[in-house]
């Protein structure tokens, strides 16, 4: 449901994407004038310490990192530590709620350099596989 909200705002998305020795739930890569905004999405069923670990770890490869839960973990997201932000996944009704808009970090181009340039307009990345992107 996340990746669909990204895809509907005009950007490349890919999930499960492995680069650097990280498992990224989800990126998205929105284009610009001066270079590609990256945003990081960590999707979980539950709220747990692996996900403030992940946070961190991807706020060095993003420009803007996020972390999406189930709405029924409201309170949680409400403590989600800056510069990310949250959001709040409805599967019954099919909405993603933004709770807290992450801030800029500028560490994108990171991340983009590791997967070797910008996705290309066809929608596919270098060596990208449908469902399942390994870049490193």
């Amino acid at each position: 449901m996340v990746e669909r909200v990204f895809k509907s705002l005009g950007m490349e998305v890919r999930t499960n994407v492995l680069v650097g020795g990280l498992e990224l739930d989800l990126v998205a890569i929105e284009g610009s004038d001066r270079r590609p905004l990256v945003y990081v999405v960590e999707a979980k069923s539950r709220p747990k310490w692996k996900l403030l670990e992940q946070l961190l770890s991807r706020v060095e490869l993003s420009d803007y990192v996020y972390a999406a839960l189930p709405l029924r973990h409201y309170s949680y997201l409400l403590e989600v530590p800056e510069p990310a932000g949250s959001l709040a996944v409805d599967p019954e009704n099919q909405v993603v709620y933004e709770i807290r808009r992450p801030a800029y970090v500028g560490n994108g181009w990171k991340l983009l350099k590791l997967l070797g340039s910008r996705p290309p307009r066809d929608n596919r990345w270098d060596r990208a596989e449908p469902g399942r992107t390994d870049l490193g």
